[in-house]
């Protein structure tokens, strides 16, 4: 299963529209950077990407399989595309017809998800963009915009499931050096037998937290970080959902987190699509 976007509830994501605004500028306090900006670096555009967003368009097609709809997910992710440049429609039909639909109307894009996948698909190269993969590199991103660099630094990466293995991928990428902890040993030892000798793994996330002041949290479990193991120098990335820290080591963090239920991941989603 999809380890995060299946724990959306309705109110993760219903203001989201109204907010991108608010959104932004916070953002920019924390890393320097427009949400644009991140999604650029995140899926290494080297073009013209606001022009070619601009003559992008976008259409959001509503999954009804499975567990069905997410309440105001179609209109968030929509949101976020016309926030960034693309002229964004939801379309009228659901599924099969509202995929048609999209096709009717000269989408350039298509996003679609359902409990196993939220794609992007760029209809005339064929590029399907998986969210758990552009989840990923936007938190590295954003953490490599906060750190002024990850080269050489040692980044704890908690939870090793889909989002957290292609962290790992893009912190190495980056030349950080990452640590790891997961409760899935197996996972953790094949995470460690991939990348010899690049990836330090650690038994608690206790044991680990010592060893960095920088977190990328892609664990969708309540309460791993705690008040007591919060640094005044601490920059936390989370991408899971629930965020995973408690409310007292949340009020510690101020501006030193950054966690979005959708925003970073659809935006990268949308540029990686239309230019790679």
């Amino acid at each position: 299963m999809l380890e995060f976007l299946t724990r959306l509830k309705p109110a993760d994501v219903q203001l989201i529209p109204t907010t991108l605004e608010e959104y932004e500028e916070e953002l920019m306090k924390k890393t320097g950077c427009t949400l644009l900006e991140i999604a650029e670096d995140a899926a290494r555009a080297d073009e013209n990407v606001e022009a070619i967003l601009r003559k992008t368009k976008g259409a959001v097609v509503p999954i009804t399989s499975g567990g069905g709809v997410i309440g105001g997910f179609v209109q968030a992710v929509a949101a976020i595309l016309n926030h960034i440049g693309i002229r964004t429609t939801i379309t009228h039909g659901t599924d099969i017809t509202g995929i048609a639909e999209a096709f009717e109307h000269d989408a350039d894009l298509m996003f679609l998800a359902d409990d196993r996948k939220f794609v992007a698909i760029n209809l005339h190269t064929r590029q399907v963009v998986d969210n758990a993969t552009s989840t990923a590199k936007a938190y590295v991103a954003v953490l490599d915009k906060m750190t002024n660099g990850l080269r050489g630094k040692p980044v704890l990466v908690i939870g090793i499931g889909n989002v957290g293995t292609q962290v790992i991928s893009e912190l190495i990428r980056r030349k950080a050096r990452p640590l790891a902890v997961d409760l899935d040993r197996i996972r953790l030892r094949a995470l460690i037998k991939k990348y010899r000798g690049l990836v330090v793994a650690f038994n608690t996330v206790d044991e680990a937290i010592s060893h960095t002041n920088l977190i990328i949290n892609a664990a969708p479990t309540r309460n791993i970080l705690r008040a007591e193991m919060i640094k005044e120098e601490m920059l936390i990335a989370a991408p899971a959902i629930p965020v995973g820290l408690t409310q007292a080591a949340l009020r510690k963090l101020e501006h030193n987190l950054v966690h979005d239920p959708l925003q970073l991941g659809v935006a990268t989603m949308a540029v990686e699509a239309c230019v790679n």
